[in-house]
């Protein structure tokens, strides 16, 4: 048998705009070193393709039978529950002797909804998915005893219950874990020049993780009630400079990416970490240009200034709102002050911004709404995403209003956020603002064309390109771009 273990992106990940499987790549990379045989099925369109469920869920099964592997393993985040449940039990038609695992955070916060009458799935695996996914897989191809294996829950037949073991502690070493497996996804793929690694730039890049856990407790993230599952021991760990540096040449070596995106929460967590970091790019002369999300009350202007040395183009911050009583109400535990000294430093400095704006916030009023359009044209981010708010589970507002969703009704939450507030049960705000009306006026006038073709001749970024071994990939990439910005900044 060739295959212990496949590891299957759902079928609703295949056109998710060159985002990698990473959280598979981990567990694969982990799994292969300690000789469990791993593949990892990610089936993908072209991100302008129109997308056909079913026949990403064929393209998954003739994978799965040409493996036979004795588990499948599947990520699932709240709205993918019935897809997930979906693809679970056809996989089980076609090979009825295989194990179905599901793992994420639906499977961490909630692991009990997977186990009804006749469900396809075997087991759930809560938090980290590593070793419990390798104790797992011994039990199943050696033996052993399941109860031994933490982190995990089963429906079991003989007592007629729900068994859930002991959470485990997590990960405190980072740096001891095996780089990604990108020799099982198509890198070719996911380093085509694109515009979504560093928002609003063409770039072939790919994306880093250089540490696990957030320690914040905004009100509408599942970071809080993920750390509740979590055994003892530390929840946020980083990795070392040195150790992200290393991947990152990797990458620029063997994969010839340009620059990369760091998916951390929150960059720069550890200031003096961050400093490091940059110091290491620059010391072994990569020249990659970069970008990554943090906090504006993580920054200073002699930070921003390395970094921008390092060759960062862009931080991504969740402004959320321009409003300090909305931001107190989510607990995102920043002001409107700190907000707009934090884009002063940047536009002093030269590096771009994206802001992530939050609408349909509980409490929020058509006042906020206003305020929150005059602050942003007060701090000119380069790229503004407004966000139509949706609770999901695990979350404090999903708990405060009660949403209570029966499993059959996670679907709701993977509905476009224009459609999905049309439902009064996901209406939050206190006001009635006609929320598609709000995306037409706003979007195009906060993310102009203009903006993304400046950023095209930055002599940062210039110098990356004219020094690319992909100038041909970026010339055809432009005008498909160009295209789809237009589309998507149109008033309909």
């Amino acid at each position: 048998m060739g295959t212990n273990f496949s590891l299957v992106s759902p079928p609703g990940r295949a056109d998710n705009r060159y985002r990698p499987p990473l959280g598979l790549m981990y567990i694969a990379a982990y799994l292969d070193r300690l000789g469990i045989k791993t593949d990892i099925i990610d089936v993908k369109v072209h991100p302008f393709t129109k997308i056909d469920r079913r026949q990403i869920i064929k393209r998954i099964l003739r994978e799965v039978k040409v493996r036979h592997p004795q588990i499948v393993g599947i990520p699932c985040i709240t709205s993918e529950f019935q897809e997930v449940i979906d693809l679970s039990r056809a996989i089980k038609q076609e090979l009825n002797d295989v194990t179905v695992a599901v793992g994420g955070t639906h499977s961490s916060l909630q692991p009990e909804d997977f186990f009804f009458e006749n469900s396809p799935v075997d087991y759930a695996i809560s938090g980290e998915g590593e070793i419990t996914a390798y104790e797992l897989a011994k039990v199943i191809i050696d033996g052993g005893k399941i109860e031994d294996v933490l982190c995990l829950t089963w429906f079991d037949k003989k007592k007629k219950r729900i068994v859930k073991t002991k959470p485990r502690s997590l990960i405190e070493n980072l740096d001891e874990l095996p780089f990604p497996s990108f020799d099982k996804v198509d890198m070719k793929y996911y380093t085509t020049p694109n515009p979504y690694a560093v928002r609003g730039v063409i770039l072939s890049s790919f994306y880093v993780l250089t540490g696990r856990g957030c320690p914040y407790n905004c009100k509408f993230c599942v970071a809080k009630h993920l750390r509740k599952t979590a055994g003892p021991g530390k929840y946020v760990r980083l990795r070392s400079a040195e150790n992200i540096v290393d991947e990152i040449e990797i990458l620029a070596n063997n994969y010839s990416i340009d620059g990369f995106c760091i998916v951390d929460d929150t960059f720069g967590l550890d200031i003096k970490r961050t400093f490091e970091f940059c110091d290491e790019l620059l010391s072994r002369g990569l020249e990659l240009v970069w970008g990554c999300e943090t906090r504006v009350d993580r920054i200073s202007e002699e930070l921003l200034k390395k970094m921008k040395k390092a060759g960062c183009l862009q931080l991504d911050f969740g402004v959320e709102s321009g409003s300090d009583k909305v931001l107190d109400n989510v607990q995102k535990g920043i002001t409107v002050d700190q907000i707009k000294t934090a884009f002063k430093i940047c536009q002093k400095v030269g590096i771009r911004t994206l802001a992530n704006m939050l609408i349909n916030l509980p409490g929020e009023t058509v006042e906020d709404i206003e305020t929150s359009l005059r602050l942003l044209d007060e701090i000119k981010p380069t790229v503004t995403l407004f966000n139509i708010f949706t609770a999901y589970c695990g979350t404090d507002i999903y708990n405060e209003c009660n949403l209570n969703l029966a499993p059959s009704e996670y679907y709701l939450l993977g509905q476009p956020p224009l459609e999905l507030v049309k439902n009064p049960k996901f209406r939050f705000s206190s006001h009635n603002l006609d929320f598609a009306g709000f995306y037409r006026a706003n979007n195009p006038k906060y993310n102009r064309l203009r903006n993304a073709i400046l950023s095209l001749f930055s002599r940062r970024y210039m110098k990356r390109f004219m020094a690319s071994k992909r100038k041909s990939q970026y010339m055809l990439q432009i005008p498909r771009v160009y295209r789809e910005l237009k589309k998507q900044l149109r008033p309909t």
